[in-house]
């Protein structure tokens, strides 16, 4: 009697969980909204939207709902972040569209959301006058990986050069700055706050932003995205939505209280707050309210990544369809 009560009981459970959502992710064993322990969300140190939303408090909401814990892990570059990924290392990252793309390619994540715009600028030492007077000049760029790659390539087609007509020399954008006072470049191209550095010391000048090379969301460049693996839209779908509208409010807040932002962003990331109040007063990074994923901006600029060997998508509208994700 005792044994037919308990498989009686472990029927019974097995059928409440499964009709509550057990099987797909979404009750836990005590019967809550069900969540990792650890939400691992890969970022960098800069002026990115998800360093307001951490130090703002604007997860405290789901890590009660949902019993978890955010924890921002911090990567020099999107590389890295994409082998993260891969590995189930991080389950979110923030990052440049380049590598935003190649993730959803190669490490099985879905474009969530797009919530800088602009960002990438070719910096010159005050000589150079135009992208032409580059021929001979070194010039750094982050690697063949990045999308400052295809975008330097762009503006040197534009201009009647090669890529051989210049000294390219990949380095860590964080030093960047540096060997333009030093004299060792004459030119760079990276990403904000790695751009500003320079024009706040001085050392250079925006010789062409992203926006002259591939103007497309509201005029702007695609500057960075977020992806999450599609494991984890799977298995928590209700806080995969939740994370998304706190995303969408952080960059709803970034824009009505843009002056309240250096202050956050300077103590999230360590970056002297006059750099970021210069950035953000010279529109070295934009950011808009409208942060979904939109087709019209993508299929060009995945079709560019395709070019110039980024990345190797046969059907670029089919995957886009497939990788971005949608809430319904």
């Amino acid at each position: 009697m005792k044994k037919l009560i308990l498989l009686t009981l472990i029927g019974f459970t097995f059928s409440f969980l499964v009709a509550c959502g057990g099987g797909s992710g979404e009750v836990d064993a005590d019967g809550g909204p069900s969540a990792p322990d650890v939400i691992k969300f890969g970022v960098q140190p800069s002026l990115q939207p998800v360093h307001i939303a951490y130090t703002n408090g604007m997860f405290d909401d789901i890590e009660e709902k949902y019993g978890t814990t955010f924890e921002l892990i911090q990567f020099d570059a999107g590389g890295p972040q994409n082998t993260a990924l891969a590995a189930n290392e991080i389950s979110w990252a923030q990052y440049g569209m380049a590598p935003s793309v190649v993730g959803m390619a190669s490490a099985d994540a879905l474009l969530v959301a797009i919530n800088i715009l602009e960002q990438t600028a070719i910096i010159s030492d005050k000589s150079i006058e135009s992208v032409a007077d580059l021929e001979g000049k070194n010039v750094g760029f982050p690697g063949k990986g990045s999308q400052q790659y295809p975008l330097i390539l762009k503006a040197l087609e534009e201009a009647g050069l090669e890529e051989s007509d210049i000294n390219l020399l990949q380095m860590n954008a964080a030093n960047m700055y540096t060997a333009l006072e030093q004299g060792e470049l004459e030119a760079y191209i990276a990403w904000d706050p790695h751009t500003t550095r320079a024009l706040y010391s001085d050392a250079g000048k925006v010789l062409t932003r992203a926006e002259e090379i591939m103007p497309l969301k509201d005029g702007h460049y695609l500057g960075e995205g977020v992806v999450v693996k599609s494991s984890f839209a799977n298995d928590y779908p209700e806080l995969t939505k939740d994370i998304i509208e706190v995303l969408k409010a952080t960059n709803d807040y970034i824009v009505d209280n843009l002056t309240e932002t250096p202050a956050i962003w300077s103590e999230a990331i360590g970056l002297d707050e006059d750099i970021i109040n210069f950035s953000l007063d010279n529109s070295m990074s934009i950011y808009i309210k409208d942060i979904s994923p939109d087709m019209e901006d993508l299929v060009p600029y995945v079709h560019m990544l395709n070019e110039f060997e980024i990345t190797q998508i046969d059907d670029v509208e089919s995957f886009l369809e497939e990788r971005i994700y949608s809430t319904e």
